[in-house]
């Protein structure tokens, strides 16, 4: 008597269903990539799926016998779609990620198994764990040969191998689980039974893997769950064996799995911790290694510094192997290119960057690495733009103190000029005029060459010197490409006066000699006279000579003061570095 469908039972439409979603799984990776022979050969695997789950939703949910002929017909199409399978996941793992052998030499899968096959077909294996079990398992050691060869051969591209730990975990486990509960109940003898129709769902399991891995969706979120159930499975695994070896030494089985589970727990959860460790929990530098080197970007005055120390921090965060100018826009840190490259965008005055090959290339960015960058990025941009507020707000107050000095004490000093015009004292207001003029000027004046201040210093002290009858010598070395910012001028400028004016007014000096060089990173200046005064250790030193000395120690530089009974020398170096704007 014919069935009717409502008379089919669950497990008959089970089988049918996962057949045909394998079937659209590899169908849709093959559309997205129909020249990649890695999706060719997981199509191959979709195509013979249907054809060993169909045939054996029949036969297997039957509870009279089939007509002997439709049988074997059945049972010969299930175990040639499980051979083609086989040999498929196998030429799957032979070409993907990385391609190890030449497609060509694919053909000899069909050459070795399609006569073993045939041998099963034509009743002439033994039986049935010759004919198809047996096969199954030697492709299925094969695959799993190939996939440690696939390991080894992509160590140096993280995409690969996270694509291959990915859909190879998933593949393993789910052809693993069917053989060991089906093929394997029959072999063995000992593994608890589960039906044919049901266990077909394990090989979802390796086509939403395959299909993950093959089209590489966000692998580097599913990557630490790899990680996660190869532990999981592991685990399970020495449960199994220890309760399989523990029977073999004659415990009865009410005791040996409880005696597993003991072992397990002792030796299994410490060394999971540290391969857990060791695989995932990789040593990164966390965001409280790093918060101590954020505050220096609070002391960074030029956005070129701050550009490369944010650089130096990224690198030491991710460990990348390149950091570099990110070609296209966005306002968000993004996971790119599969996982290979991390998107910073532009942060203040600092371009947007691209971090590439996380983990000195061993590995791919995650989401996790993503929310380090954005929590990096937004301190930094408080900090850097706290900084630029701080130093907006001293620039105002500098022009609003220059303005007063410039309207107020200014005014005042013109109107003493006027006064004392052609008086001695005239000259020391018009001094103090100048004084006034280049203090003002230094707040908002922008920086100028080491040379060009020079040539108006050495305008000054000419004046200063032919006015006082005092011959001057000048010799001036090579400061060229030395740039000065106001400020630095203006303390220079004040030194160099300071010198020429103890030489004037305590050494009655004929003559006075200013030597000024660039030398070995140091800027160098030598104020000599021939004064009558006093050799400097007997000196008690004023007001002008601790003015240099504190003016020197802000720089950085040194002073020495050193004569021979006929000329008295004071000496200033300050390093280069300290001068730059």
């Amino acid at each position: 008597m014919a069935r009717r469908l409502g008379d089919l039972p669950a497990a008959f439409w089970f089988q049918i269903a996962t057949g045909f979603a394998g079937l659209l799984i590899a169908g849709w990776v093959y559309v997205a990539r129909p020249r990649d022979w890695g999706a060719r050969m997981f199509a191959l695997t979709g195509l013979a799926f249907p054809f060993a789950t169909c045939s054996a939703a029949i036969y297997s949910t039957r509870e009279l016998a089939l007509p002997e002929a439709l049988f074997r017909a059945l049972s010969m199409t299930n175990h040639l779609a499980s051979t083609v399978f086989g040999m498929a996941l196998v030429a799957l793992f032979a070409v993907y990620p990385k391609r190890l052998v030449d497609p060509k030499w694919l053909l000899a899968l069909p050459a070795v198994f399609v006569p073993w096959y045939l041998t099963d077909a034509l009743q002439l294996a033994p039986d049935l764990n010759w004919g198809v079990r047996l096969p199954l398992l030697i492709e299925l050691t094969l695959a799993i040969a190939l996939a440690g060869a696939q390991w080894h051969a992509s160590r140096e591209e993280p995409l690969a191998r996270s694509a291959l730990r990915w859909f190879a975990l998933s593949t393993l486990v789910g052809c693993s689980l069917f053989i060991v509960f089906v093929p394997g109940h029959s072999l063995l003898g000992w593994i608890p039974p589960l039906s044919q129709g049901y266990a077909f769902g394990f090989f979802l399991i390796m086509y939403a893997g395959i299909a993950l891995g093959l089209r590489r969706y966000r692998l580097f979120d599913v990557d630490a769950w790899a990680y996660r159930i190869w532990l999981w499975v592991a685990g399970a695994g020495m449960v199994i064996a220890i309760d399989l070896f523990l029977l073999m030494l004659g415990m009865q089985q009410a005791l040996s799995l409880g005696g597993a589970l003991l072992v397990a727990g002792w030796l299994y959860f410490p060394l999971r911790q540290w391969l857990w460790q060791r695989l995932v929990g990789r040593p990164e530098t966390s965001l409280e290694a790093l918060v101590p080197s954020l505050a220096q970007f609070a002391l960074l005055d030029d956005a070129r510094s701050r550009a490369t120390y944010w650089d130096a921090m990224l690198q030491r965060a991710f460990s990348a192997l390149q950091v570099s100018d990110a070609a296209d826009g966005g306002s968000e840190v993004t996971v790119r290119d599969d996982g290979l490259a991390l998107y910073v965008p532009a942060l203040v005055d600092m371009p947007a960057r691209a971090l590439r090959y996380a983990g000195r290339g061993r590995r791919l960015f995650s989401t996790r690495d993503a929310s380090l960058a954005r929590t990096l990025h937004g301190l930094v941009e408080q900090i850097v733009t706290g900084r630029l507020d701080h130093e907006e707000i001293v620039r105002r107050e500098r022009q609003r103190l220059a303005r007063d000095l410039h309207d107020n004490l200014g005014a005042r000093l013109l109107r003493l000029i006027h006064h004392l015009r052609g008086t001695p004292d005239g000259e020391l207001a018009r001094e103090a005029m100048h004084d006034l003029r280049a203090a003002v000027a230094a707040i908002d004046a922008p920086p100028s060459l080491l040379c060009e201040a020079l040539a108006d210093w050495r305008a000054e002290v000419e004046k200063r010197c032919a006015a006082a009858g005092v011959e001057l010598v000048w010799e001036q070395r090579d400061a060229l490409g030395v740039t000065l910012p106001p400020r630095i001028k203006a303390t220079l400028g004040s030194m160099l006066r300071e010198a020429v004016t103890n030489a004037l007014k305590h050494a009655r000096a004929h003559r006075i000699t200013v030597v000024t060089s660039v030398d070995c990173g140091h800027w160098q200046l030598t104020v000599a006279n021939d004064g009558t005064a006093s050799l400097p250790t007997q000196w008690h030193e004023g007001f002008g000579l601790r003015s240099l000395r504190s003016r020197l120690h802000d720089l950085g530089g040194t002073l020495r003061l050193d004569g021979d009974g006929s000329t008295v020398r004071l000496s200033l170096q300050v390093p280069l570095k300290n001068l730059k704007p």
